[in-house]
């Protein structure tokens, strides 16, 4: 006679997996050492960034070298989290992988509409002739780096539906 434990997840009881870590780091919150590390390594590799633009905010963004290496520093930034990010789903079952990365499929497709709308938007402003001075769009393409970062919560917000899913 062989007894197996069933585990039968019922929706309302919510996820087995933390919220907050969820919602807050885009992680699992199964506080395994490669999740603790992609935490701590992205959080210093964020606060880095963060000192170096209130430095740079701070002297006005001039001369021309403190710009250029902002945006470095920005795409540095963005690199170091997108390749810890990578080693965190190395070390991930197949479940959790899996939800990682349909949260990241649908991220992409939410950003690519979000960026289309915009294009929308821009192309009715130049149409009626409500267009910005050209100031705006310099100023745009300086924080367009930045956006990945308004991407983020979406991710989350997705790895949260998809963990209620599973």
């Amino acid at each position: 006679m062989t007894t197996q434990r069933q585990e039968h997840l019922d929706p309302s009881e919510g996820s087995r997996w933390s919220t907050h870590a969820m919602l807050f780091w885009g992680a699992l919150g199964t506080k395994t050492p490669a999740e603790r590390r992609y935490k701590t390594r992205s959080f210093v590799a964020g606060a880095a960034g963060l000192c170096w633009f209130g430095v740079a905010f701070a002297m006005h963004l001039r001369p021309k070298i403190i710009s250029a290496t902002t945006v470095l520093v920005a795409g540095c930034v963005i690199s170091y989290i997108a390749w810890e990010s990578r080693r965190y789903l190395a070390h991930l079952d197949e479940l959790g992988r899996r939800m990682q990365l349909e949260a990241m499929a649908w991220t992409y497709i939410t950003g690519f509409v979000l960026a289309a709308w915009f294009g929308v938007l821009v192309v009715f402003l130049a149409l009626f002739g409500h267009l910005p001075t050209h100031g705006f769009f310099k100023g745009l393409l300086l924080v367009s780096p930045f956006f990945y970062f308004l991407l983020e919560p979406i991710r989350a917000g997705w790895l949260y539906y998809l963990s209620r899913r599973y």
